[in-house]
This record gives structure tokens, sequence and C-alpha cells, in this order.
């Protein structure tokens, strides 16, 4: 079934490191976790993913070895305070990921020549998913950003980058922000509204969640638009799946 591929460990081994890479001034702390071994080879392309409000990044840490596993090179981060607002986790997001891509040339980096410095992509739970869309507004070279139940999202209409918005019916937190700013997104952008009936604030922080379901749109998501992986767009294109609302929205064809 299509939705293994939420659950199912990739064709890539896992490691990661805590320490060793230039880190910038905006953020705590991270851990980077990277493919190695299986097919195709380097480079890989680099996601950031932060989590929210008064949270650490083992709230949202399975999105990391589940995309490295899948062949993208994924760095989770620690806010330099557990308070910061969306705004700061825009600019904790993109510091990491200037971060993350100086791997590629980091002498002694087990990344080092691994990275494709122009396949960029964001992630971010709550607050960090307000401080993904922020971001991504100001960012047009990404190429994809996925909001998890994001909190205080602005900036849709300047967007240019492939965005996918989880958020959940019982969400007492952050149900309904996302709207906004998928209707503002220009509709040349592409862009998907995913909304799933029942969840709460911390569905979407693992991909295993809804039976692999989030961790098929939000692989499928990054394989299409970050790593132009066309094979996954029959994923995104299929039929809605029964766990989302009347609410689901997308301009992906």
């Amino acid at each position: 079934m299509a939705t293994a591929l939420g659950t199912a460990k990739g064709p890539y081994s896992v490691k990661s490191y805590t320490d060793g890479f230039k880190k910038g001034t905006k953020y705590l702390a991270g851990t980077v976790y990277y493919p190695d071994g299986g097919s195709p080879t380097p480079p890989f392309g680099c996601v950031i993913v932060v989590p929210g409000f008064t949270a650490l990044q083992n709230s949202i840490m399975n999105w990391g070895p589940f995309l490295a596993s899948n062949g993208i090179v994924t760095m989770t981060i620690d806010t330099l305070t557990t308070a910061d607002q969306p705004a700061q986790r825009a600019g904790e997001l993109l510091d990491a990921l200037n971060d993350c891509v100086n791997e590629n040339e980091r002498a002694g980096s087990p990344l080092m020549g691994k990275i494709d410095k122009n396949t960029t992509g964001l992630m971010g739970w709550s607050m960090g998913g307000g401080g993904t869309l922020i971001a991504a507004s100001q960012t047009p070279s990404l190429k994809a950003a996925i909001g998890l139940c994001a909190w205080g999202p602005t900036g849709g209409a300047m967007n240019k980058v492939p965005i996918l918005m989880f958020e959940g019916t019982a969400d007492v937190l952050a149900a309904n922000m996302s709207d906004g700013y998928y209707m503002q997104v220009p509709d040349s952008v592409p862009k998907m509204l995913f909304e799933t009936t029942g969840a709460d604030h911390f569905y979407a922080n693992d991909p295993a969640s809804q039976s692999g379901i989030v961790g098929l749109y939000g692989l499928s998501w990054m394989k299409v638009f970050l790593e132009g992986d066309m094979r996954y767009k029959q994923f995104l294109t299929g039929p809605k799946p029964s766990i989302t609302t009347m609410k689901f929205a997308t301009n992906v064809k």
C-alpha cells in the first residue's frame, strides 16, 4: 500500500551528528540526519525542521531519520528559547539551513561534497510552522516547505515556494490558521491544504501518524518539489484521503 511509504524506512541507512558543524547564533542546537549508502548517490537536498512553542526538537525528531532514510539530509533544531515567536523561528530556520548546506564544504564533514546547496526546504510545527510559512514567503530560492499545524503564519501573498499545510479539526490551538495563508498564495504556486478530521495539534509531528498518510504526503511533497522526482506526484494527485475534510484543497494536478 502507498501509505507504507509513510511508515517504512526508506532505502538508505541513516547516520546523525550533533556537533562539528559551524553553528549560527540564532538557534540553540541541531541534529543532522543524513543518508548513508543506498541509491541514488549524492548530492542530496537539505531540509530543516523546527519545533513549536515550549517544545524541543525531540517533538518533531521522527521526521529526521524518516526523510534521511529516503535520501534527504534533514536537520532538526532547538530554538534559542522555547518561547521564540514565529518570526524569530523563521530566522532560526534560515540560519540553520545556511549551516547545513555549508557542511558541503567543511573539511572533515561527513557531508562534504554531498549536499546540493540549491535543493533546500523547510518544515515546522505550531509556532515553528508559522515560522516556516513566514520564511517561505521571504525566501523564494527554497524548493519546498511544509507547515505542521502552523500557528500564526503570515505572508502568503508573497510566497513563491511550493507549500503543504497540515491542520486538524480538533486542534484547539491552531485550527484554521493556515486557511488564510493558503488562499493568499498565488495560484501559480503549487499548494495544498490538508485538513484532517478529528486530528489534534500534535498529529503531524510524526510521519507515521494516521497510518502513515502524513508521512506519505510529506515525503511526496518533498520528493516532487524539493527533488523534482515526479514518481511521487501520483500520491499527491490521487483521490483525497478519507481522513480529510471538505476543506482539503490543492492546485497540484
